[in-house]
């Protein structure tokens, strides 16, 4: 769990990061400047304006980082938990259309600053992709037995 004070700023959350916020503290499920920023079938972005504590969770330890204006910084889009409203940002493609398309992966975002970046240091789809091809696959036999 991470606490971010906002003051009188905006921050866009990823859905899943997003756990509680002060009354003070409007957060918008239906803003819509961000809907390219995975493509249709990526995770939502919440936009979290005002001032108060705005609290978030993540899978892995989070790193808060301040960019300077015009700095760059890469990162897989897997990583990101929220961001300043002010930072530039522009997704791309790494590797090939087909791992992109088929696999989910291969995404990456461009972040300029000015602007705070706070990142997870693990992926939930790194995690699964290990994990799901562990997972018994026989029919007859229960993954779960009670």
């Amino acid at each position: 769990m991470f606490v971010v004070e906002l003051q009188n700023e905006s921050m866009l959350v990823q859905s899943g990061s997003f756990v509680a916020s002060a009354t003070t503290v409007e957060v918008n499920a239906s803003w819509g400047g961000a809907k390219g920023f995975f493509g249709s079938s990526g995770p939502i972005l919440l936009k979290a304006t005002g001032s108060g504590p705005l609290i978030l969770g993540s899978y892995g330890a989070i790193h808060d980082i301040n960019l300077s204006a015009g700095q760059k910084y890469t990162v897989d889009t897997g990583h990101i938990i929220a961001f300043s409203e002010k930072l530039g940002f522009k997704v791309r493609k790494v590797g090939g259309l087909k791992s992109t398309l088929l696999s989910g992966e291969g995404l990456v975002v461009d972040l300029t600053g000015p602007g705070r970046v706070l990142l997870q240091t693990r992926s939930t789809e790194a995690f699964l992709a290990w994990l799901i091809p562990l997972l018994p696959k026989t029919k007859d036999q229960p993954i779960v037995e009670k």
